[in-house]
This record gives structure tokens, sequence and C-alpha cells, in this order.
């Protein structure tokens, strides 16, 4: 194994610093959910999806495979436009000793001008290093 290893994904990732700076809402799509608007911390973010952290007790409808909604992003000045975006989850970690579980979400289905505004973004942050 060598000392360093590029990662294997398909997109650069932009990891915030400070997560519980940078808030989104969120809810299920599916009818097990209440269909509530729930926040959720984003830990990081790429141009495929996201990493949310979200406090066990509002779960609630969200499981591995599942549609959610993304509503909106607050922290981020420079993506708040991205608004109303369909996801996909992708996989949940889930420990119960914890109060939050870790959701790791696709984008599905985004019009060209929220891929251009996306990758811009990413594209900012890489160059800042936020």
């Amino acid at each position: 194994m060598t000392a360093y290893e590029p990662e294997k994904r398909r997109f650069h990732r932009v990891i915030f610093k400070d997560p519980k700076k940078i808030a989104a809402l969120i809810s299920s799509l599916d009818q097990e959910g209440s269909g509530e608007a729930i926040a959720s911390s984003i830990l990081n973010m790429s141009e495929g999806g996201i990493q949310i952290s979200i406090e066990r007790s509002a779960l609630d409808g969200i499981r591995r495979g599942r549609k959610i909604m993304l509503h909106c992003i607050s922290g981020l000045p420079d993506i708040s436009t991205f608004i109303d975006v369909p996801m996909q989850v992708i996989w949940v970690m889930d420990n119960e000793y914890l109060d939050h579980v870790l959701v790791g979400a696709a984008f599905d289905q985004l019009s060209e001008q929220q891929e251009e505004n996306l990758r811009s973004f990413v594209d900012i942050c890489l160059e800042k290093r936020l």
C-alpha cells in the first residue's frame, strides 16, 4: 500500500469544517414518512450528492433506497438557489448509541442549470479550500 492513494470517487467532495453552520431542510417523498421537512447538517457535498447528519428522532421515513427532497440549504450563500432537488438515499449509517444518523444521498434528475450551479460551487470551494 502506498502512502497516498487517491480517492476512488466519481466527483470531488467538499468537506465542511463546521457542518453545524451548514443546514439543509429535507423530507421523505415516500408515503411512509410524515412528509414534513426536517433539519439536517451537511457534512460534505459533491456534484453527485451529499452526506448529512440527522437527529435520530427525526429520521421518519428516511431509509436506504427511498426518495427524499432537498428543499433548501442555508449557510452557503453561493448555493442558496439550489432548491427542491430530488435525491435518493444510497446509504444510512445508524449506530444505536449515537443521537444522530448519517445519511448519504445522490442527487436525482438535476436540471442542466442545477448541474452547472453545483459544478461551479464545488469548483469555487475546492479553490478556496473551505
